[in-house]
């Protein structure tokens, strides 16, 4: 157990929840030390560099928080991952168990419990799984879904193997949701604080006795940004009879039949779920402010939908006591059943809350843009002994989370240095300037898409010149993947009109020594 005393000048308490395996609620308290270490940049040229071996915490054992671990364990950092749920792979994890059941009356807010997950039963995703992969893993072997956009049991099945390939279990605390993390001051006397009876262990398994807390040196918060909904605030909500339900607590399509349902929202998950209800609803209702296609307009006056069901409507302005909903523009449907928002997600870190330096928060959340972070990842007053892994969104996740875990790690080790504060709240500012000055909502701050290419080759160069940008293949297919959506968004999943990116995908999961059996399959049978 490092001392207090020896580390400077800041520490972080967590306190977690112990596991759930007995009647009784056990707590245990976990010091996060944050040590504020004094980084020299590694040079160039391969010479020796300044290493340190420290113990960081890992909040989330999703995909995020898999390739953190292991990320840290290369740099021979020691990891301690705390994951709430009793399983790797974070949202990925299926359950049908929701926050507000389908068919109950109650309204929005009214679930005890929150609910982790928001993977739903038909799921499958909207990227192809070879550009979904982390760099080193390819994701072309097949755990029973062999379709390259394939369903959320075999991504959980993908990131199950990760973990076992890299021996990341041993790291894991299953079942320990982080509570708290508070600052604790320099020069803290070095005292063991115990657990009220128990602490979790390693594996799935409990301790039953009391255990001193250990100290770590650095907190890397990796944990998702897909479980908290974020819900637009509509006049006559209140008195609307209908049910209110956020696509976070959508499951199946069967209790919607014959009902007419109003899907708020056209991103990925309300194009992809109110075509799933289109199939046993009466009517479906697809809204948004804008569209993915710039074909499409803003209202149909044909329906669409493989029942010719589904109509799009601007966002609706009121609802109203008798059931009716009024869209933008002054059109209105009578008898809606269901209003689902499908509006995203609010980033949270209630771990957080209290958290403060010199009486400040470290960040802040204020609609939707975490602040401040350096480059997504770093809290300028406490880098690095403070950061984030997957905060951008609109981007192929695993990996941009593997480049910026890859960072945070050199960092840490000092291979790699941060500028100083100043710098860093600079960059930051001028950062936020140029959102403004291109009329991004404040909202979209962590929003990349197109820009996320550049952010990861930033990521790779400021790791060090061992560390290649992503291949060409990787960027090519993403595009031609969400081309082809806007397309044929009915089908965009089972076609495919670039042979010669798979081939170098497959080319590069052979290098690695990984099977390939999904492109060769894909290659012959889709190609169009």
């Amino acid at each position: 157990m490092h001392v207090a005393a020896q580390r400077s000048p800041r520490f972080f308490l967590s306190k977690v929840l112990g596991p759930r395996i007995v009647p009784t609620e056990y707590r245990s308290l976990v010091i996060f030390g944050a040590q504020k270490l004094t980084t020299r940049a590694a040079t160039m040229n391969g010479r020796d560099h300044t290493t340190e071996s420290l113990k960081v915490a890992v909040i989330g054992a999703g995909a995020a928080g898999l390739v953190t671990a292991r990320e840290l364990r290369r740099e021979g950092h020691e990891p301690v991952i705390f994951e709430q749920g009793s399983k790797v792979g974070g949202v990925w994890v299926y359950t049908d168990k929701v926050e507000e059941p389908h068919g109950a009356s109650s309204r929005i807010g009214a679930a005890e419990e929150r609910v982790h997950s928001s993977m739903y039963a038909g799921l499958r995703t909207n990227l192809p799984r070879e550009v979904m992969s982390y760099t080193d893993f390819p994701f072309t072997r097949s755990w029973g879904d062999t379709r390259r956009f394939c369903g959320h049991a075999e991504v959980e099945a993908y990131l199950e193997a990760f973990a076992a390939a890299f021996d990341l279990e041993k790291y894991i605390r299953f079942n320990t949701p982080v509570l708290s993390l508070t600052p604790c001051e320099a020069g803290s006397p070095p005292r063991a604080r115990l657990g009220s009876d128990t602490a979790p262990t390693n594996g799935h398994q409990a301790g039953h006795q009391r255990e001193a807390m250990p100290v770590f040196d650095a907190v890397i918060v990796c944990n998702g940004h897909y479980s908290d909904p974020r819900r637009p605030d509509i006049p006559g909500m209140a008195e609307f009879p209908g049910r209110l339900l956020h696509s976070h607590s959508y499951r199946r399509n069967e209790p919607f039949e014959g009902m007419t349902v109003v899907v708020i929202g056209a991103s990925a998950s309300g194009e992809d779920i109110s075509r799933e209800i289109a199939h046993v609803a009466d009517k479906v209702y697809l809204c948004a402010r804008s569209w993915q296609n710039p074909a499409w307009a803003a209202e149909t006056v044909e329906p669409f939908g493989a029942r010719r069901n589904i109509w799009r409507r601007g966002v609706p302005s009121r609802l109203h006591p008798d059931g009716g909903v009024t869209f933008q523009g002054g059109k209105r449907v009578d008898a809606v059943d269901v209003v689902m928002f499908a509006t995203g997600y609010c980033y949270s870190f209630p771990f957080l809350a209290d958290t403060r330096i010199d009486g400040a928060e470290i960040v802040t959340v204020e609609d939707n843009r975490v602040s401040p972070l350096y480059k997504h990842i770093f809290p300028p007053s406490t880098a690095p002994t403070l950061s984030f892994v997957g905060l951008p969104w609109k981007v192929v996740p695993f990996a941009q989370y593997e480049l910026q875990a890859k960072w945070i790690a050199r960092v840490l080790s000092a291979r790699v240095s941060l500028p100083g504060q100043r710098h860093m709240l600079a960059d930051i500012s001028a950062f936020y300037a140029d959102l403004d000055k291109e009329g991004v909502p404040k909202r979209h701050t962590h929003m990349l898409g197109d820009k996320q290419w550049e952010y990861n080759d930033w990521l790779a160069a400021a790791c060090g010149p061992d560390v290649t940008p992503l291949p060409q293949w990787r960027p090519k297919m993403y595009k031609v993947a969400g081309d082809t959506k806007r397309a044929v968004p009915e089908t965009y999943r089972d076609v495919w009109p670039e042979a010669e990116l798979l081939a170098e995908a497959a080319a590069e999961a052979s290098r690695l020594g990984a099977p390939v059996e999904i492109q060769n399959q894909i290659a012959k049978t889709t190609v169009v």
